[in-house]
């Protein structure tokens, strides 16, 4: 689906197992905050909530710290630690994403030690754990009946220029398709809710291109 993200959520499990510490345990997050959808859904994934009393950055958060070098993350550690250094004994997670929200990494600090050994635990088994969570036959060439997924509306220097779905067809299959270009269709997908419009999809030039006709 495109709410959550088992991956930050497995993340979050080993972070917090390896440090042997809990989401209510971190007094401070940097919560990486490319957009407003990323944050919401780490939230969730890690057990907090976006109102939580806590601030959700130490930095004031990606948009306004800035990313100096692409290294956004580095700042957000170096922040942290400045954080827990006014906090002896403090924890405070940070976290970090790349690509469409499928690149993590996370890391609890504190001015304390674990308690006990401490051992790295190699994140390359994380990987097939993900992968074998069920997921959707995928459909290059999809025809008749189908329901948007989620979609965007992309935009030119001066006009609109064309929608892009990823929807369902008939069988729950998922397709990926663009719409119309026409500015009457893509200003109702502006304008209206758009994810679970049903519409009819088509393929041309061997999947190549996917046309979705919302309803």
């Amino acid at each position: 689906n495109y709410w959550s993200s088992p991956a930050i959520g497995l993340c979050a499990e080993k972070a917090f197992a390896m440090a042997r510490k809990a989401p209510a345990d971190m007094a401070l997050f940097d919560i990486y905050s490319c957009f407003p959808s990323a944050v919401q859904i780490a939230c969730a994934e890690i057990g907090i909530e976006t109102s939580d009393r806590r601030p959700l950055t130490v930095t004031g958060g990606l948009p306004y710290f800035g990313g100096p070098g692409n290294n956004y993350s580095m700042h957000a550690i170096v922040s942290m630690r400045e954080g827990l250094r006014a906090k002896p004994g403090a924890f405070g997670l940070v976290t970090a994403n790349g690509w469409f929200l499928t690149k993590h990494a996370m890391g609890v600090y504190s001015t304390e030690p674990v308690q006990g050994a401490w051992a790295r635990e190699n994140p390359k088994g994380y990987q097939k754990q993900i992968d074998a969570l069920s997921s959707p036959e995928i459909v290059r060439e999809p025809s008749g009946p189908a329901t948007t997924e989620t979609y965007t509306v992309i935009h030119g220097r001066d006009r609109l220029r064309m929608g892009i779905v990823i929807g369902r067809d008939a069988n729950g299959r998922r397709f990926v398709a663009n719409t119309p270009d026409d500015d009457a269709t893509l200003l109702d997908l502006e304008s209206r809710e758009g994810v679970g419009r049903p519409g009819m999809v088509s393929s041309a030039d061997g999947g190549m291109k996917n046309l979705f006709i919302p309803g």
